[in-house]
């Protein structure tokens, strides 16, 4: 009898062991067994050096030339990196005035800095600081002026984007050559309504900072978002915020989070570890945080856990398998 029983516990427990190993199998979350798509390297970096020191584009290389001495192993190609995004232009409107003065002022244009021109864009009379007098497309002055809060102009293409309240409220529209495509509450930030704007598998996508509700009169509940497609990130999969929206073989990621935690969300599904930071911006840094992709599918990002700083790098290749 007491065989009996022990066998029935051995089969109960091997059956566990097996239904938690096709879950997951299922979600896809790393675990010891599979990393041939899942990355942790623990870096030396602190708060302080994160915080402080944002120009990364020499922090990273550094510190990741200091861990191979260490032998620790990169999967990510550094001189093979690839766009898995494309960031839109910032644009600035030309502001005119009524007999030179400060009264009766209008947005008559809108500039491209010289050292960023939209390709398919035609500039004339380049400023002292740069900034070019787009001539093509042409600037539709009067639906421009109907907009009581601008908010941005973005350019990409052809195409030129307004963000602005056209009745200075909290409900801010994303206009693609004049016509509305996109309406949602959303707050203004230090600069904008939004956070970024990027060309995803050649459709915009706009992360915006979407206004839940005032707590009161100072203090507005807010969360980022994506519009891509016709439709907003969070609703779709089920989260609370997103950002970072990216592309790899015709699918799509992004930065997620749910429940106080930050993850990397691919193909529907969450494909990394939870942290309590993924970092992709930072209200003061002049230079992008490192979320790189190479030839490979090697997806490439820095998070942190506890007080602890990591460079996380996933396959996607494998992870599509």
């Amino acid at each position: 009898m007491k065989k009996c029983f022990s066998l029935l516990i051995l089969g109960l427990f091997l059956t566990g062991c097996t239904n938690n190993q096709m879950n997951d199998e299922k979600n896809k979350i790393p675990t010891s067994d599979q990393a041939q798509f899942y990355h942790e390297i623990e870096t030396t970096l602190t708060s302080k050096t994160v915080d402080d020191i944002v120009d990364f584009s020499t922090i990273v290389p550094k510190e990741i030339a200091q861990l191979q001495k260490k032998e620790e192993i990169f999967w990510l190609d550094q001189n093979h990196k690839i766009q898995g995004r494309t960031p839109m232009y910032y644009l600035q409107s030309k502001i005119g005035c009524k007999n030179d003065t400060k009264q009766d002022c209008s947005i008559v244009g809108l500039q491209a800095h010289k050292n960023n021109l939209p390709s398919q864009f035609i500039v004339d009379n380049c400023d002292s600081d740069g900034w070019c007098l787009i001539t093509k497309p042409k600037f539709e002055s009067e639906q421009i002026n109907n907009i009581k809060q601008i908010a941005g102009f973005y350019g990409f293409d052809k195409d030129t984007y307004t963000i602005g309240s056209v009745k200075g409220d909290n409900n801010y529209s994303i206009f693609k050559n004049g016509k509305e495509i996109f309406s949602h509450k959303m707050y203004f930030g230090a600069e904008s309504v939004v956070e970024d704007a990027s060309i995803i598998l050649n459709s915009p996508a706009f992360t915006f900072y979407d206004l839940k509700e005032w707590k009161d009169e100072n203090n507005p509940a807010v969360r980022r978002n994506i519009w891509f497609n016709n439709e907003t990130v969070n609703e779709k999969y089920s989260v609370e915020a997103s950002s970072h929206l990216f592309s790899y073989k015709d699918k799509v990621g992004f930065v997620g989070e749910k429940d106080g935690k930050n993850f990397l969300f691919f193909n529907g599904q969450k494909i990394s570890q939870d942290f309590d930071e993924i970092r992709t911006n930072s209200c003061c840094a002049i230079f992008a945080y490192p979320i790189e992709l190479d030839e490979d599918g090697i997806l490439f990002f820095l998070a942190k856990r506890g007080e602890k700083y990591f460079f996380v790098e996933i396959n996607l290749n494998e992870y599509l398998k």
